[in-house]
């Protein structure tokens, strides 16, 4: 298992210092990154009534606190449910869907990592329906962050981005003006203006396909290992 965790914190680490850094505001900390633990597609985006949701139901995923917080790579669960009544747009190759809001757990009540309230994000889909992200960035409609393990600034901004990557089936808008159904892999950061100032904002949403690429690293280092393990027996 040490093993395992060594594998995953390089892999994040090279990562991170390969992702670009998304210019929304100079003193911005990125205080936390999560990516998922296997390769499994755990986010869902659906079709509800008059609009579209996005859930993700206690997935495993690791949590990587940089500030504010024991530092380190924590293995967790996380839920998430949105909800958007705003039909899709098109935007030249991508589409952009608006009206985002709902809510991000990593952790679950009592020991909560990090729990995210949010309204008004922005779902961009690219052209070929094959990757996504969700990002928060607008000052007008602020996030809310609470913890019971990070001890949180009072942030004057907060932002956060949302990667998602293998959509499946791709994703297209259906005649009502809604997105269609899909499954995707997911990654991402969030991050806050600090008073006493910082450096590196939330990380490029594409920059996240090298997270998902390199814990997909673990989850077959883990099987491989099982599967050895039970010829070993």
């Amino acid at each position: 298992m040490r093993t395992i965790r060594n594998i995953a914190s390089t892999a994040l680490a090279a990562a991170l210092l390969a992702a670009p850094a998304l210019a929304v505001d100079t003193s911005s900390v990125t205080f936390a990154q999560f990516t998922q633990q296997t390769s499994s597609k755990i986010a869902q985006y659906g079709s509800i009534a008059g609009g579209n949701s996005l859930t993700i139901a206690q997935s495993p995923v690791f949590f990587v606190i940089s500030a504010f917080g024991p530092l380190g790579f924590y293995p967790t669960t996380m839920t998430m449910a949105a909800t958007s009544m705003a039909a899709v747009t098109s935007l030249g190759p991508q589409f952009q869907q608006l009206g985002w809001t709902g809510n991000i757990r990593f952790g679950d009540a009592t020991s909560a990592f990090l729990d995210v309230n949010f309204a008004n994000a922005t779902f961009s889909f690219d052209g070929t329906g094959g990757s996504a992200s969700l990002i928060s960035t607008d000052p007008g409609n602020p996030i809310s962050y609470t913890s019971n393990v990070l001890n949180l600034p009072a942030f004057d901004f907060k932002d956060f981005s949302l990667a998602f990557t293998a959509l499946t089936p791709a994703f297209t808008v259906a005649a009502n003006g809604f997105g269609t159904p899909f499954d995707a892999n997911i990654a991402g950061s969030f991050a806050g203006s600090d008073d006493q100032g910082g450096t590196g904002g939330v990380p490029e949403p594409s920059a996240w396909a090298m997270l998902l690429a390199g814990f997909g690293l673990v989850g077959i280092t883990a099987r491989r290992r099982s599967g050895r393990a039970t010829v070993a027996a």
